[in-house]
This record gives structure tokens, sequence and C-alpha cells, in this order.
């Protein structure tokens, strides 16, 4: 094929979400703002997890098929802020077969891949749910296919180590922080280094936009530096490294499980560690430990049903007195599909956000979701 063809997707949602406690932050609730004597009763109502995107097939090069995708979501560039704007999620070209992928681009990470079903954009990050940024990145992939039932999946990459989106350097930084007059956390001139190897078995059904089998194991690795820029101070290297196991298990057609556990220093721009990187005072990492699970089952083809939870639980003696010690989210969903384009969904999550000095906070929140893809 010497031509390139383009297929233009995407979606238009309406969401309703109400918290019975202040989120951080608005329309995509990541975790809980110390707690208050004051009414913190809050309502979102948005289409910012709107999407549109492209996928690029091209022309085979050797035994190559060349493509890419692009796309935008209409959050603003830090996600934290309550605007409209154009936030690029994915944007990356490749050269791929059944054996091989060459990919450089806009990617989400290797490590911790999985992602529970939520209706909410954050889907636990910060709450156990580590990976899933999206940073400029040069991956290459390899497919091992052992037998007509079973595959390995081995991964390795370089990518940004200060990914730009989630998180700064603590979402509470534009609330409690208090430290020099100029910070700057920056990379300390290398890239991070991702791996990940994955073993799968059984039957290939669709998942999402890819294809994949009943059963998936992989553990994953991620390690670098960031340095902490400390006018008129001396610098702060911090070590950045990580290690996640994650799995996914259709049990039947209608019934399966998923989920991530991870320990690692550092590694708030992979969404660990309460999305703190570095203790706010002394600029060294921050240990942290979590996990998440998920059950899912489809009642019909058109309605089904997720539910479940994580907690990320940063180690107490590497926190300063204004960051937050753990969160923790429990979630139960009912989406219902319509039709093929049209969907809807309702969801019930809990939140707990603990500090070291400030005031503790727990909450619930309702979310009520339209969808209507193309």
């Amino acid at each position: 094929m010497p031509f390139w063809n383009v297929h233009i997707f995407g979606a238009l949602q309406g969401n309703v979400l109400f918290n019975t406690a202040r989120p951080i932050a608005p329309g995509i609730p990541l975790l809980l703002a110390p707690g208050s004597i004051e009414q913190e009763n809050t309502v979102d109502v948005f289409a910012r997890s709107s999407s549109l995107g492209a996928a690029f097939t091209g022309p085979e090069i050797g035994t190559l098929q060349a493509g890419g995708v692009v796309l935008f979501l209409f959050y603003n560039d830090a996600l934290i802020v309550d605007r409209y704007g154009l936030l690029p999620l994915q944007a990356f070209g490749e050269l791929k077969n059944e054996d091989y992928r060459f990919a450089a681009g806009l990617q989400f990470n290797v490590f911790a891949p999985n992602v529970p079903t939520m209706l909410t954009f954050g889907s636990m990050l910060g709450s156990g749910n580590a990976g899933n940024n999206f940073v400029g990145q040069v991956r290459v992939e390899r497919f091992l296919h052992p037998s007509d039932n079973s595959d390995w999946t081995i991964q390795a990459a370089i990518s940004d180590p200060v990914a730009t989106g989630v998180v700064s350097n603590s979402p509470l930084s534009v609330l409690v922080t208090r430290g020099p007059a100029l910070r700057i956390t920056e990379d300390n001139g290398w890239p991070t280094l991702e791996g990940r190897i994955a073993y799968s078995v059984g039957k290939k059904s669709l998942v999402g936009l890819e294809q994949k089998r009943a059963l998936e194991m992989g553990v994953s690795a991620v390690g670098g530096q960031l340095r902490s820029v400390l006018v008129p101070q001396p610098n702060v290297v911090a070590n950045t490294y990580g290690a996640c196991s994650d799995f996914r298990w259709s049990v039947s057609d209608r019934f399966g499980f998923l989920g991530e556990a991870f320990v690692g220093e550092g590694l708030g721009f992979q969404n660990g560690g309460i999305l703190q990187s570095v203790n706010s005072a002394t600029f060294r990492g921050i240990r942290t430990r979590g996990a998440w699970g998920e059950a899912y089952y489809y009642l019909t083809p058109c309605l089904h049903t997720h539910s479940g939870g994580g907690i990320d639980d940063p180690l107490d003696q590497d926190i300063a007195a204004t960051q937050v010690t753990r969160n923790t989210t429990l979630f139960s969903n009912v989406i219902w599909d319509a039709t093929k384009q049209l969907r809807f969904g309702v969801e019930f999550t809990y939140r707990q956000t603990n500090y070291v000095a400030l005031n503790d906070n727990h909450g619930c929140g309702f979310h009520f979701q339209t969808q209507w893809s193309f």
C-alpha cells in the first residue's frame, strides 16, 4: 500500500460529578484536600474528558507496517487546573509486525501498564495505580510465540524523567507546600529507563483496541534520577526506581480480574507515592508501595459492572509535615453500552486521604456520565 490512510475517532462526554469532600482536582479527583470544619460538598459539570484522535496506517517498509496515533483530550496541560484546553495524550509513530515493534513519540509508560475501568480519567492515579503517564519515549518491543495459545512480550524504553500533565512535584504544592523562593524539579541529565516482560496464554479477545489473551502476567521496572534546583542552595539529586507486578485474567466471557502491585522510590512522576517524588523539606526521594485490584462482571453483553480499590502508602519517615502519607480509593460502577456509539455510566467512589500534620479527610463521590463515540 503506497499511500497513508487516516482514521478519525473520538468521544464526546457529558459528566456530572458530586463529592462530599473537596477533591484535588476538580473534575479529576485524585485525592482529597485536608479536612475542614466548613462545608466541602462540590459539584462539577464538564466535558473536558472528551477526546479527538487519528490513527494512521502507512506503507510497509520491508516486513514492518508503518503507522501512528495522535490523541487529544480537552483538559488543560496541567490536569489539576480547572480550565479547558488541549492535552496531548498520545502522539507517536511506529513500525511493527507480529514479531517486533519500534515506536517513538508521546506514549504511555512501559512500567505498570494496567488501568482500572472507571468513569473518571483519574483512574486511581495516586491510589495504587502507578504508571499510565504519557511521556516522550523511544520504545522497542519483541513478541515471541512459543505456541498457538501463548505469547511472550519483552519491552524496553528510554523516556522523559519529568512528565507533565498529572503532577508537578505534588498536587498539594499550590495549597500547602512551603520552601525556597525558587525551586525547580528537573532531570539529572539522564533519561528514565523502563522495561517489562509478560507472558500471556489462552483464547484471544478484544480488550479496548487490542487483541489480548485470557490470562496475562507481567513484571516491570523503572529507574532514573531527579534533580531539585534550590536557589541559592546546592542541588539535591533523588533516585527514581520501581518494580511492579501486573496481571489480567478473563476467567470466562463474563467475569474476570485485573490489578497491580508496586514498590519504589521517587515515583511521583510515575503516578506513585501519591504523586509525590521528593520530600518537600529535604528534597530526598520518597519510598512508597501500593496496589490496586478490580473485578468485573458482564450481566449482558451490553451491561457490565466493575468494582475495586487501591492504596498508595509512602513511608511516613520520608514525608514532610505538609505532605500526604496515605491515599485510598474504593469504587463500583455500572456501564450500559446502549449502542456501539452510545454509553451511559454511573459510579460510586469512597476516598480517604491521610496527612502527617494536616487534617485527614474522607468522603464519597457520585459520577454520572454519557458518552457518544465515533
